[in-house]
Formats: C-alpha cells, sequence, structure tokens
C-alpha cells in the first residue's frame, strides 16, 4: 500500500449503506483501501507522463471509469 494513509472503515462501511447494501463485510474495507492505494499510483504515474507535478481529475479519469 501506498504510505500508511487509509480510509476508516466505518467511513467506507457508510458509504456501501449509502448506496444500498444492507450489510458489509468486514474486509471490505481492506479492499477498499487497496483499490484506492493503486488507483491513486495509477493517476500519479498518468501525471508525471505528462510531465506535470498536480495530478488532476483527468489523470484519474485515465485510471478509472467515472461514470
Amino acid at each position: 500500500m501506498v504510505g500508511k494513509t487509509k480510509l476508516p472503515k466505518a467511513s467506507i462501511i457508510r458509504l456501501f449503506k449509502e448506496a444500498g447494501a444492507e450489510r458489509v463485510s468486514g474486509d471490505v474495507a481492506d479492499a477498499v483501501n487497496k483499490i484506492l492505494a493503486e488507483i491513486a499510483k495509477g493517476a500519479v504515474k498518468a501525471a508525471k507522463a505528462e510531465k506535470k507535478k498536480t495530478v488532476s481529475a483527468a489523470n484519474l479519469k485515465m485510471v478509472v471509469v467515472v461514470t
């Protein structure tokens, strides 16, 4: 994982419940944090490829399809 920064488990569970989940497995928080770390790495790589220091939403969209 990139660094030590993680989203709190309670926040992730609340997000899923607000999205309509009745129950959320305990391992979801760890999985979400790992996925977000990989997304962050990809967005940083995309910004660096454009020779930019600032990661933008456009860089993020290169890694993730936003609907």
